[in-house]
């Protein structure tokens, strides 16, 4: 859980309608929302780590760059909706409903499709039953750790989990994505990119690769 002042937003929509459309650079850690509508809502790096959305309507909304990290999405209507750069780790999604909705460069990990109904998930996307670390090198390794208390990621868990332990999710994506000398530049560069605080996989690797282009 995250301290109190760090960072934490909240979310709490019961029986009702959002009152904005679009929702952008949060971190709704134990979000709780009932019969919430968020029809046509557009949601842009958002961290729902340990929310729970029963029986809500997101009819027509579009995520980018969210991650439903142990989300409850039970009952839920996602019918139309859009994901694009998306991750889904063990996430509940029970009674869902994905009726015509797209998935774009998204992963899912450890997450039960088939209590969810109308869910196609196309090839642009990445399944996998578990998500074990990489073999790391000594200086890959020490380069991550440079930044396992930096105050702008230590308190969103994206590349250290509590304990110290390295976000295999994260990890992963970056490697998969940029390569091994490539994550080490960036890694090197990046303090010079960190101008707010990364509360998503996706922001954090997106940095990083601009950063592997900065002069060391």
């Amino acid at each position: 859980m995250i301290p109190k002042g760090k960072g934490l937003s909240r979310l709490g929509i019961f029986y009702k309608k959002s009152r904005t459309q679009k929702i952008s650079n949060k971190f709704y850690s134990k979000a709780l929302c009932y019969k919430a509508v968020f029809s046509q809502v557009k949601f842009y790096n958002i961290n729902f780590k340990g929310a729970v959305f029963s029986n809500c309507s997101f009819k027509n909304a579009s995520f980018l760059n969210v991650e439903f990290l142990g989300t409850n999405l039970k009952s839920s209507n996602f019918t139309g909706a859009i994901f694009k750069n998306c991750i889904f780790s063990a996430t509940l999604l029970k009674k869902s409903n994905f009726k015509g909705a797209k998935f774009e460069n998204c992963i899912f990990i450890n997450t039960n499709f088939k209590v969810a109904k109308n869910l196609n998930i196309e090839n642009s996307n990445n399944l996998y039953l578990n998500h074990n670390l990489p073999n790391l090198d000594s200086e890959l390794i020490s380069l991550f750790n440079k930044y396992r208390f930096h105050p702008k990621l230590h308190n969103y868990r994206v590349l250290h989990l509590k304990g110290g332990k390295l976000n295999s999710i994260t990890i992963n994506l970056l490697i998969s994505n940029l390569g091994i000398e490539k994550c080490k530049k960036g890694l090197i560069n990046l303090d010079k990119c960190l101008s707010s605080r990364v509360i998503t996989s996706y922001e954090l690797y997106k940095l990083i690769d601009k950063a592997s282009n900065l002069s060391i």
